[in-house]
């Protein structure tokens, strides 16, 4: 069966890259502050419009609108900064098992992504997953851990790799909102989409090694869930910082 919707991550990995043809290498993206129009039609074309809307001496701007027909689905704002020294530190990574040399059997995943017997979404899109924290059915602790890597090489090359990072970063934010929240199939009882996305770029990494996205989500209430995340390369680097608001909505029978 086709894929129903476009998964987001994948729409603003594609902004993000069609904006990188606009700046010069000695420029990067360090922030991406992104929102969620309409649902994307995987049978359709989309068309990237990108507006230069600054260019200065360390920073720029783009803005970048994906449309459908005509009709806007995605709308996102990216900063690009000429890199430069600077004080630094950082919190430690969090202790937690490190990944397994087999994958995990992810078909649970498919539940919170696309409808039976649609391909999953991992699979989809060539990402391998292995949860370190699982949603139970019960009220929990809410946070969700995971750990994710591209399925085979990727080029050398480092917009690539932020590309797939940006990706994997819209996987667990949503689903770690049900946490504290004991459902046994949330998605039969909420109507759940992401409104808006950001993404703060720390440092480069590797995609095609693991990666720890480590959530949690502070709040939710009138509807609508807060959560957020950072990125962490295996030797505890903070590659980047995520937050995302997503629609929460109590389906009505």
């Amino acid at each position: 069966m086709p894929q129903q919707r476009l998964f987001g991550g994948q729409v603003v990995a594609q902004c993000l890259m069609a904006a990188n043809q606009t700046v010069g290498d000695e420029l990067s993206a360090h922030s991406l502050h992104a929102y969620f129009l309409r649902a994307g039609d995987p049978a359709t074309e989309i068309d990237f419009e990108v507006d230069p809307i600054r260019d200065g001496r360390s920073f720029s701007t783009r803005r970048v609108v994906a449309r459908q027909k005509g009709e806007a689905i995605f709308n996102t704002s990216i900063s690009y900064h000429r890199e430069e020294e600077g004080v630094s530190h950082c919190l430690p990574m969090p202790e937690v098992t490190a990944p397994r040399p087999e994958a995990d059997d992810i078909s649970g995943f498919r539940g919170f992504t696309t409808k039976p017997g649609e391909p999953n979404l991992i699979d989809l899109y060539q990402i391998e997953r292995q949860r370190v924290t699982q949603y139970l059915a019960e009220e929990q602790a809410p946070v969700g851990q995971s750990w994710f890597r591209a399925i085979g090489p990727l080029p050398e090359d480092k917009a690539v790799h932020q590309a797939a990072l940006v990706m994997i970063s819209d996987y667990s934010l949503l689903s770690t909102v049900f946490y504290p929240h004991p459902y046994a199939n949330p998605i039969k009882h909420f109507m759940a989409a992401s409104l808006d996305h950001a993404v703060w770029f720390h440092h480069p990494g590797k995609i095609d090694d693991w990666v720890l996205y480590d959530c949690d989500t502070p709040r939710a209430g009138g509807g609508r869930g807060f959560s957020r995340g950072f990125l962490w390369s295996q030797n505890g680097t903070l590659l980047a910082s995520t937050a995302q608001e997503s629609l929460m909505r109590i389906k009505r029978d």
